[in-house]
């Protein structure tokens, strides 16, 4: 067996100069690529197709307007990428000279709730900014490094002001990412697109659409795709039996969640182990 050993990405790599604290990476689009570490922080921002990301082992379905905070400290790979099309905004935060006031609208390290959803309307803004940012983090001036940083305060802040919660009463809100969020919080429930459709004032076949759209899964199939998600999860950090697992994750059958185990991963859940 042919062990992967984990490796680091680092600074000089990615920035134009060795005082620049804001850079951009953009992919698409993104192939699979493995587990990693960096000695920067990231914003991951999904502009475009599907995919998985493991973070710290921890697996997490990409989709259209998602967000995720990176530190060093964390390890993640991404798989599965179907059309995916990333941009990551990297930074240095001992570089910055930004507002005291921002850390406030970025995850604290050890926060485990680092990644989000950010409403359509607020994304436009979003890819705005990172089209400016990505022009100006490429030029070597004093200038051009003090607008990066001045661009990267208004990105936080944007994606800080447009983040979706299965709570928000926003009506402009997308109502499609209020769903995915509401399924990513109640996926034990059994539930159909009817269910849905029907919560959250949208025509079912609006919702399967839209959800295609999105995620590039039907709806159904998407809602097996967050079960095995928080099963792999399961699987690897706790001691919970197969058959708990199955039932914890929305399954009532163990030989009908093993199989879907199966189809999503191409392993079984005792292989996974």
């Amino acid at each position: 067996m042919i062990i992967m050993k984990m490796f680091q990405l680092n600074s000089d790599e990615f920035f134009e100069h060795s005082d620049a604290a804001v850079s951009t990476e953009v992919r698409a689009p993104q192939e699979n690529y493995p587990e990693h570490s960096h000695d920067f922080y990231e914003l991951m921002i999904v502009t475009k197709g599907a995919g998985q990301h493991v973070m710290n082992n921890v697996p997490t379905n990409l989709s259209q307007n998602y967000i995720c905070y990176v530190s060093p400290r964390d390890r993640h790979l991404l798989e599965e990428v179907d059309n995916l099309y990333l941009t990551n905004v990297l930074f240095k935060k001992t570089k910055l000279s930004y507002s005291p006031l921002l850390k406030h609208l970025l995850p604290r390290d050890d926060e485990q709730n680092n990644s989000w959803y950010v409403a359509s309307e607020n994304m436009k803004r979003v890819n705005l900014l990172v089209d400016q940012l990505q022009q100006e983090s490429q030029l070597d001036t004093l200038e051009s490094r003090l607008m990066s940083e001045a661009l990267f305060q208004q990105l936080v802040v944007e994606i800080s002001r447009g983040r979706l919660t299965a709570q928000s009463n926003d009506e402009q809100d997308n109502c499609i990412l209020k769903i995915i969020d509401w399924i990513q919080i109640n996926y034990q429930q059994e539930f159909h697109v009817g269910d849905i459709s029907e919560r959250f004032n949208i025509s079912s076949r609006t919702l399967s659409r839209k959800i295609k759209q999105v995620t590039n899964l039907s709806f159904n199939n998407y809602i097996h795709r967050v079960r095995i998600n928080k099963a792999m999860d399961l699987l690897h950090y706790s001691e919970m039996s197969i058959t708990d697992i199955a039932f914890h994750v929305g399954y009532k059958d163990s030989n009908y969640f093993s199989t879907k185990f199966k189809r999503f991963t191409s392993r079984s859940p005792s292989d996974f182990r």
